[in-house]
């Protein structure tokens, strides 16, 4: 009888010895990952340099084309325009600088977006502002809608108006800059 209990025990310790064993060949866990994707937005300049053309006296706008690649539909754009500044000097105190005609605002024209809650996408003169030296204005900003589905990237076409309305303004290249933010409100 002692035998007999002695096996069965023998043969309960190598049954327990390989459940024991089988449990460590298999064994997992898991951790619940997650990121947050955050707003970013990027905003170039198709062309860094415009030629306007020329002047005698009046009303004369350019347009400068932007790019903006945001990963909202809702983007803030504001507009900042100088004067421009004859010899590129905007320190030039004898030539008074060209103006810019902050009465007509500056029109900001996105590819695929349209204002929100019918605002114009006339933005009109804020306050004086100042682009590397050269002084000038900065503009509202105005919330547009992107028609691409969940982002913003497209071309933006930002028209600035100046007014030379001296008929005696020494000729002469003139010239200034024209800068667009883009601010995301997440």
């Amino acid at each position: 009888m002692k035998k007999a209990i002695a096996i069965i025990f023998g043969m309960l310790s190598v049954f327990a010895f390989v459940l024991s064993a089988n449990a460590d060949l298999d064994s997992n866990a898991k951790a619940h990952v997650w990121v947050d994707v955050v707003p970013n937005v990027a905003v170039g300049v198709l062309s860094s340099s415009v030629d306007i053309g020329d002047v005698q006296t009046g009303n004369f706008s350019a347009t400068i084309m932007f790019r903006v690649d945001a990963n909202m539909e809702d983007v803030n754009l504001q507009p900042v325009a100088s004067m421009l500044y004859k010899g590129d000097d905007p320190t030039n105190q004898d030539v008074a600088p060209i103006p810019l005609n902050t009465g007509a605002g500056v029109l900001i024209q996105p590819t695929n977006a349209n204002p929100t809650a019918g605002a114009s996408n006339i933005a009109r003169a804020l306050e004086p502002a100042n682009i590397d030296g050269f002084e000038g204005f900065r503009f509202d900003q105005i919330n547009f809608e992107s028609s691409q589905n969940g982002h913003f990237s497209q071309d933006v076409a930002i028209t600035v108006t100046w007014l030379q309305d001296d008929p005696e303004k020494p000729q002469g290249e003139y010239s200034g800059y024209v800068q667009l933010f883009c601010l995301l409100t997440p």
